[in-house]
């Protein structure tokens, strides 16, 4: 009979004569897991006479005629008390006698090189040795695994190892906090953008690039209405102006609407058909491999140089073209596609855009 463990995948070839009649569980001598490796109704009701002898022999008869050669004259035929405990110690004194045997020489051992022989004490755990229904889960502690083996293709260790974090600060404001991970995000995507780009998560959602956008964007823009407020900028000659007033939408009652609520939206959609745009074009000459969203992602994180917003008149202007450049950087290294790639998809919708205005300019003034 072959006796195969279940778990670890360990197996013997044992000789059935050398196996009690009412044994049926088994201990690994590899991983120490006790498994069933019979089951014992399927044994006749009473042990063939011709099996008796060879029990005997292979366990070795006590002196005095103690029958089944086991401890104190234990005789396994005999109906005992309680069934559990023999079958428990018939089981354990078999393993004991047949682990004992492949140490000694002369006897073959079908273990795989390498592997120790040397079996768990079936002492050392404290799993009942009763037996379990064929059914049952196999509970097994995963520090017990031979080598730390892997536990459904996951190593054990990763178990319980923490997720890695994110190497793009605002996108772990647990470990950084709000401002310190606005601020560190915003440094790295100003000073060292290729490195940037390249370890940023192509995936793991939209939601937090889009805040850092708006948050940015709003920054800009809030800090150009102040200047101009105070009569610095190049809008603010128009603050005030008569036809602004006689329309009812004064600076005072509109800016807070159109800056928080009229603006965000305008740029959200905004941002997405500039996504589509780009991506598309991308598609087109076969650079977008990293998807639509390392795409948006690159916009969303490009805005770092509106923080420039803060210097009146020129801050905006200098600031958006920073803003190009690095979205240009962005999509060759989040996409490792060529740089005369991501230049020709940024540029082509700006260039698009900029005939646009020039020709309802144009018509304006002929009008």
């Amino acid at each position: 009979m072959r006796i195969l463990c279940p778990l670890c995948g360990y197996g013997r070839e044992i000789d059935e004569t050398k196996i009690p009649p009412r044994a049926q569980m088994a201990t690994c001598p590899k991983c120490a897991h006790k498994f069933r490796f019979r089951v014992v109704d399927d044994l006749d009701a009473e042990t063939p006479a011709s099996l008796a002898p060879k029990v005997a022999t292979g366990f070795g008869a006590q002196p005095g005629g103690a029958p089944g050669g086991l401890p104190g004259g234990q005789d396994l035929s005999a109906a005992p008390p309680d069934p559990m405990a023999a079958q428990r110690a018939a089981a354990s004194q078999a393993w004991r006698r047949l682990q004992g045997a492949a140490g000694k020489p002369g006897q073959p051992d079908t273990s795989a090189p390498g592997q120790s022989a040397t079996p768990a004490s079936p002492s050392a755990s404290s799993e009942p040795l009763g037996p379990t229904p064929l059914n049952a889960p196999v509970q097994t502690d995963p520090s017990a695994l031979p080598g730390g083996a892997p536990v459904g293709g996951m190593p054990v260790g990763a178990l319980n190892a923490p997720a890695a974090a994110s190497p793009v600060p605002f996108e772990d404001l647990p470990r950084h906090g709000f401002f310190p991970g606005l601020w560190g995000t915003i440094r790295m995507v100003l000073i060292a953008p290729a490195p940037f780009f390249r370890v940023m998560p192509t995936h793991g959602g939209m939601a937090k690039p889009l805040v850092f956008h708006l948050l940015l964007a709003e920054f800009m823009v809030v800090c150009q209405y102040l200047w101009s407020l105070a009569g610095i900028g190049a809008t603010a000659e128009y603050l005030g102006s008569p036809e602004v007033m006689d329309m009812g939408l004064g600076l005072a009652q509109a800016a807070p609407i159109m800056l928080f609520i009229v603006y965000p939206l305008l740029l959200v959609m905004r941002l997405m058909l500039m996504t589509g745009i780009i991506h598309l074009l991308l598609k087109l000459i076969r650079s977008g491999a990293s998807g639509g969203e390392a795409t948006f992602r690159v916009l969303c994180y490009s805005a770092a140089p509106l923080i420039l917003g803060v210097i009146p008149g020129v801050g905006p202007l200098i600031g958006g073209v920073w803003s190009i450049g690095l979205t240009v950087i962005g999509l060759k290294e989040a996409h490792r596609t060529r740089f005369s790639a991501s230049m020709f998809a940024v540029l082509v919708p700006i260039l698009m855009m900029l005939a646009a205005i020039i020709g309802l300019l144009q018509g304006m003034s002929k009008g």
